[in-house]
Parts: structure tokens; sequence; C-alpha cells
């Protein structure tokens, strides 16, 4: 990829809403995606994380959600924020260390109004998995809802406010 086709990947990614859960690799040095969260609240300003691994450096960036559907987020934006290497690192080896039942909730609960929180973690060769909750989660993910919200609390500093 040229340097001018790489730059017009990065404009395309900060000004036209696109959907994070595709995959997507046009923009080739930003490194290769290892986590995603994304934390939908009803009332508060959805957010959208996303931590890379290029070469040994661990980088996140933060987009603005930009449109949240039924099961589709879109995001706008595509920032390197400044943060702790070696604690995003911590955050992913700490999350691929657990053992977690594959198991949905089936409590029969529902709802409008509440938080809805999304944590995929991607591997090599087109391999992910992904975790997301509303509100209660199944029991057998707490350890990996303790860290999405350590997640949480540590890169909201980081969060603008702009709509």
């Amino acid at each position: 990829m040229t340097e001018a086709e790489q730059k017009a990947s990065w404009e395309r990614l900060r000004s036209s809403p696109w959907n994070p859960q595709q995959i997507r690799r046009a923009f080739i040095n930003s490194g290769r995606p290892r986590i995603q969260l994304i934390f939908v609240p009803s009332f508060q300003m959805p957010r959208f994380w996303e931590v890379c691994q290029r070469g040994s450096d661990w980088l996140v960036y933060s987009g603005k959600v930009s449109h949240t559907g039924e099961m589709t987020v879109m995001v706008q934006g595509y920032e390197l924020v400044a943060f702790d290497g070696d604690k995003l690192q911590s955050f992913f080896r700490r999350i691929i260390s657990l053992e977690l039942p594959i198991a949905p909730d089936y409590s029969g609960m529902s709802g409008v109004d509440g938080t809805s929180t999304t944590v995929t973690l991607n591997g090599d060769l087109h391999s992910h998995v992904q975790y997301r909750w509303w509100e209660k989660y199944p029991a057998g993910w707490e350890p990996l809802v303790t860290i999405a919200n350590e997640m949480l609390k540590a890169f909201e500093p980081l969060a603008t406010e702009t709509p």
C-alpha cells in the first residue's frame, strides 16, 4: 500500500461512519486489532475503543459512536490516544487467559433502557470471539466484565464529548 493510499484510508475512517464489527485492514499502520470495547449506555455518550498491537507496541484508538441500532454500531473517526502500552498489553493478556463459558444469557429478561457492552477479541487469520451483554450478564462472564469495567474506567478520561 502506498503512502497516499494509507493516508486516504485514514481519512475515510475519520470522515465516514464505519462498522467496527466488519473486518477491515485498509489502514495498515494502525497495528493488529486485539480488543474492541464498545460501551452504549441509554442516557450518556456511547464509547468505542480499539486496542491494537503494532510489533511490540500496544496502542489504543478511539472513535465516536455515530449510530447504535438493534445490533449494529457505526463509528466515525479513529484517533490514536496516549495511554500506557504496558497496561494495554496487560488488559489483553488478562482477558485471553480467562476461561469463560460460551453460553449467553437465557434468563428471559428483556428491557428498553440500560447499558450494552461489547468486548471483541481479535486473533490472527480472521479469528475472533465476541461477548455482548445488556445490564445483567451471565455469572460465568464476571471475570471478563470486571476487566472490561477496569478498561472503561481507565479509558473514560480519554474520551471526548464531541457530539
